[in-house]
C-alpha cells in the first residue's frame, strides 16, 4: 500500500519554508514605500490591487506562487483590507505542481470612538459529519457524539498516479464601483483526504495512509468588500464555492460516483476559520438565546466590543446555499437552502491543522501591522521587529473558532455567502487621539507572509 502524496508534499514544503522559518525576521526598520519592491504596489496606493509573486530558489529550480490583494480605501489609511493566499509550489526535482488553499484575510479600521482594531480570519480546515443520529438527533444539522467526524484536507497534486494538475488563480482586484471591492482566488482540480477527527493516532493513520479521498473540482473564495461613506459600516461578503465531488477512492480504487452521491445524502459538510481581533478590552456576545445542543457547538451572532463596550466587529448567523450539478451544466438542485453558522470549541488535532499556517505569516504580519498602524502605534516601537518582540505581552486579543455548515449536500457544488460587519469611523469626525493606545494597539493574524521577508533578503544578497 502506498503511502499518499501527502508525504511527498509535506517535505516539498518543508524543503521551501522550513530554512525561512529559521533565519526570516521582520527587519528592524520599515520604510514606507519599500513594501513595492515586492509588490510593484504600496500599502498606502489608493484603491485596490492584487499581485502575484513568484518566489525561484535558483539553485534548486523550486518556486512558490503568493496570491495577495490589497485595499485603502480611498487612500486615507481610514480602511485597510488584505488576502493572502497560496498559490502553486512547483518541485523541480520531480516536475510536480502542489498547492493547499492557505486563505488569510484582514481588516483594520477605527472604531468611532477611536479605537484602532485589527482582524483576522485564516480558513483553518473542511470537514464533515454524517447528520444521521439517534432519536430525536436525526438531522438536526448539529454534530452529536453519536455521529461520525472527519477533516477534509484539500490540497493539490499532480505527482504519482494522480491525474490532475492543481490550477490557482487570482480574482483581479475590482475596485470600479465606488467603495466596493472585489477580489479572491480559486483553486481548481483538487484532491482532498479523508481525515479522522476523533482521536490523535487516528489523525495521523488517517491523515497519512488513503483510506478514503476524494477528487473536487473547485475551491473559491471571492470577497465583495463595501464600505458605506454615512455609517461606517464595512461589510466583508464571502461568496464560497465548494466544488463537486468528482470522485471517491477507498483505498485506491474507484467508487461509482452516484454511490458516492447517494452516500453523501445525509452528510453535512463544512468549513471551520480561526478568527482573531485584536485592540481594545474585548468581550464576545454571542447573541445566543437557545441552549447549544451538544456541548462543542453553538448557534451564534458573535460580536467583539471595543472598551466601553462600543460595537467593533460581528460576525451574523446568516447566508443561505445553493446545490448544483456540474455534471448536468450546472443545473440547480436546490437554491436557498439555509447555511448554519456555529462557534466551535477546538480539540487538539483542530489545532495541528492550523498550526501549520503559522510560518507563513508569523514574521511578516509585525512588519504589516506596523507599516498600517497609526503613527501612535508606530511611535510606541523602534520597528517591525520591535514589535514582533513585544507582541506576547503588549498586545490584548480574543480569539475564537467559527463555523460555517452545508446539511444534505450529498456532493454536489456549494454555493455560499457569509458575511463580516465591521463598524468603523468612517464619515464621522476623526476623535482627538486614541486614549490608552499602548494597551489598545493591536497586532493581527493578516497577511502577507515571510516569504516576502525571503525574497527580500535573497534581492539585497543579490
Amino acid at each position: 500500500m502506498k503511502i499518499l502524496p501527502i508525504v511527498t508534499l509535506a517535505l516539498a514544503f518543508a524543503v521551501l519554508f522550513v530554512p525561512l522559518t529559521t533565519m526570516a525576521l521582520p527587519p528592524e526598520t520599515y520604510i514606507p514605500g519599500s513594501e513595492a519592491l515586492l509588490f510593484d504596489h504600496t500599502f498606502a496606493e489608493a484603491g485596490g490591487w492584487t499581485k502575484e509573486l513568484n518566489v525561484t530558489d535558483t539553485d534548486t529550480g523550486n518556486s512558490v506562487e503568493l496570491i495577495m490583494h490589497h485595499v485603502n480605501y480611498e487612500g486615507t489609511g481610514a480602511f485597510q483590507a488584505a488576502l493572502l493566499a497560496l498559490g502553486d509550489v512547483y518541485i523541480a526535482e520531480n516536475d510536480t505542481h502542489s498547492t493547499f488553499p492557505y486563505q488569510l484575510f484582514g481588516m483594520h479600521f477605527t472604531t468611532p470612538e477611536g479605537h484602532e482594531i485589527f482582524t483576522g480570519a485564516v480558513f483553518a480546515f473542511m470537514f464533515a459529519f454524517n447528520d444521521t443520529g439517534a432519536g430525536d438527533h436525526h438531522g438536526n444539522n448539529v454534530r452529536d457524539a453519536d455521529e461520525d467526524f472527519w477533516f477534509i484536507v484539500p490540497y493539490g497534486y499532480d505527482g504519482g498516479n494522480r491525474t490532475a494538475t492543481p490550477s490557482v488563480s487570482a480574482i483581479t482586484m475590482d475596485d470600479t464601483t465606488p467603495g466596493e471591492y472585489r477580489f479572491g482566488v480559486t483553486y481548481e482540480n483538487l484532491y482532498a483526504r479523508i481525515v479522522d477527527r476523533g482521536s490523535l493516532v487516528g489523525f495521523i493513520a488517517t491523515l497519512l495512509i488513503p483510506f478514503f479521498e476524494v477528487q473536487i473540482s473547485e475551491l473559491t473564495f471571492e470577497y465583495v468588500v463595501k464600505v458605506n461613506s454615512t455609517s461606517g459600516e464595512i461589510t466583508a461578503e464571502t461568496f464560497y464555492t465548494i466544488g463537486q465531488v468528482q470522485a471517491l477512492y477507498a483505498l485506491g480504487a474507484s467508487m461509482p460516483i452516484q454511490d458516492v452521491h447517494e452516500a453523501l445524502e445525509n452528510v453535512t459538510v463544512g468549513a471551520a476559520h480561526f478568527i482573531s481581533a485584536w485592540g481594545s478590552t474585548y468581550y464576545t456576545d454571542t447573541g445566543s438565546t437557545t441552549p447549544a445542543p451538544a456541548a462543542d457547538w453553538r448557534y451564534a451572532n458573535i460580536t467583539t466590543d471595543a472598551l466601553g463596550r462600543e460595537r467593533a466587529f460581528a460576525v451574523g448567523v446568516r447566508g443561505t446555499y445553493d446545490l448544483l450539478n456540474e455534471s448536468d451544466g450546472n443545473a440547480v438542485l436546490s437554491s436557498d437552502n439555509p447555511a448554519y453558522s456555529w462557534i466551535m470549541t477546538p480539540v487538539l488535532t483542530d489545532l495541528f491543522l492550523v498550526a501549520w499556517q503559522f510560518p507563513f505569516s508569523a514574521d511578516f504580519l509585525a512588519l504589516w501591522s506596523y507599516a498600517v498602524a497609526s503613527p501612535t502605534l508606530q511611535g510606541l516601537y523602534d520597528g517591525p521587529l520591535d514589535l514582533y518582540n513585544h507582541a506576547d505581552t503588549a498586545f490584548n486579543n480574543i480569539a475564537f473558532w467559527y463555523a460555517i455548515t452545508f446539511p444534505k449536500f450529498g456532493g454536489y457544488r456549494v454555493v455560499h455567502d457569509p458575511v463580516y460587519t465591521a463598524y468603523s469611523n468612517i464619515g464621522q469626525a476623526a476623535p482627538p487621539g486614541i486614549p490608552g493606545f499602548p494597551w489598545e494597539a493591536i497586532l493581527i493574524g493578516v497577511v502577507v507572509c515571510l516569504v516576502a521577508v525571503f525574497l527580500v533578503r535573497r534581492r539585497k544578497k543579490a
